[in-house]
């Protein structure tokens, strides 16, 4: 239940023009978590979601540049449907760039199931029902960017409508913000936030909604306090209400296909972009083109991490360990000795140095190591791996953190 003071301040119904991706640096309030809270709220959504794989389709809703699914794709291998839908139109076309498959993907592929995304441009509070019957919906910091009315229609649609049986939600935590040194927007962590719960606030709101459409709750979070007695009962940065359907006799499993019958007989969502991820066991791949595929990997991530001071990847060169590739999922199998590595990362281009650390990059901006390719692929894979690395760069530097 809201505040009169929050109740007065979203009861306008006009919906709001911007979306719940926003992004704001933690150094902006004076506190810093690690890893950043935008990345352990996608992580506690994904584990919570791997706990129960009679899971077969997820609906992002208020998705902004797609985040979640763009770290999700390739866990949960249960989750082979995937809908995500926002009303930020630019937004989402820097989603569709990130869930892109590169080239070398449909070479060596990372999922063993299929997986099908559909990327939708759409208002969310508005009922409809091509949504019925997918398993999960998650609320990824969305409901504080909403008015009072188009929240109870957001709720409406969710619970009374689509009837997932799993809902979560994750939404500012008030009571934290009295650790926030600085708040640029007064009384509320970003601009565009209608409201914010306090912990006991967001209970009873969550309580009613599980009382009139029949789920149970939990409630949980990240973003850890202080450890200290003054701090310690203030609660988590970000608050989570996980959603459990008490009614799970019927389960109906949505295909891709339905789905896509049902969007193309709706006017209220435009399907900006349908991915077709590349899935099964390509047993032809060698293991030197194994080592090369999982470090150009690790490179890419890594360069990108030290680009934005993200686990203190900031020392140069950037290296992993040898054990860590060692025990690679990918390369157990092979029982790779070091000495077999070490002659094997010779071959690609890659150097280990006396203390098994195996460099990635000298320099992130400037190193470039021959990325994995074929005589068909090679030209494409280069070209498409350097746009990554260039866009991400651009796209980073707005990454959320405690918003």
């Amino acid at each position: 239940m809201l505040s009169t003071e929050e109740t007065s301040l979203t009861s306008n119904n006009t919906q709001t023009s911007d979306s719940s991706s926003h992004h704001i640096p933690d150094h902006e309030g004076g506190i810093h978590f690690n890893p950043p809270l935008y990345r352990q709220r996608y992580m506690f959504t994904l584990d919570i979601i791997q706990r129960d794989p009679s899971l077969h389709s997820l609906l992002d809703i208020g998705c902004g540049t797609c985040q979640l699914l763009t770290i999700g794709k390739y866990r949960n291998p249960h989750i082979q449907l995937v809908a995500a839908i926002d009303i930020i139109r630019y937004q989402l076309d820097e989603g569709c760039f990130r869930l892109k498959p590169l080239p070398v993907e449909y070479m060596i592929f990372r999922r063993d199931t299929p997986l099908h995304t559909y990327v939708l441009h759409g208002d969310a509070t508005k009922i409809c029902n091509c949504f019925q019957h997918f398993d999960v919906v998650t609320l990824i910091e969305v409901i504080e960017h909403l008015y009072l009315n188009d929240l109870e229609n957001l709720v409406k649609h969710v619970f009374g409508y689509i009837c997932p049986r799993m809902v979560i939600i994750t939404t500012p935590n008030a009571d934290f913000n009295i650790l926030f040194t600085t708040m640029i927007c007064g009384q509320y962590r970003h601009a565009d936030h209608k409201f914010e719960f306090t912990r006991h606030e967001f209970n009873i709101w969550s309580q009613k909604i599980a009382h009139t459409y029949g789920y149970l709750v939990e409630f949980n979070g990240v973003g850890e306090a202080p450890s200290n007695e003054k701090h310690r009962n203030i609660g988590t940065c970000t608050q989570i209400a996980i959603f459990y359907r008490q009614n799970n006799t019927i389960k109906t499993i949505l295909t891709s296909n339905e789905f896509y019958q049902r969007l193309s007989y709706c006017n209220k969502h435009e399907l900006i972009s349908f991915i077709d991820y590349p899935y099964g066991i390509n047993k032809s791949i060698d293991i030197q083109e194994q080592i090369r595929y999982i470090l150009n990997m690790y490179r890419l991530m890594a360069e990108d991490k030290a680009r934005h001071g993200d686990d203190n990847h900031d020392a140069l060169p950037l290296t992993i360990d040898c054990q860590t590739l060692i025990n690679h999922p990918r390369l157990i199998e092979f029982n790779i000795t070091e000495d077999n590595l070490k002659q094997i990362l010779e071959n690609i281009g890659y150097k280990m140095l006396d203390n098994h650390q195996i460099i990635l990059s000298e320099d992130p901006l400037t190193d470039k190591h021959e990325d994995y390719h074929s005589d068909d692929y090679n030209q494409n894979s280069m070209n498409n791996q350097n746009e990554i690395v260039k866009t991400n760069q651009q796209y980073n530097q707005n990454e959320e953190c405690w918003d």
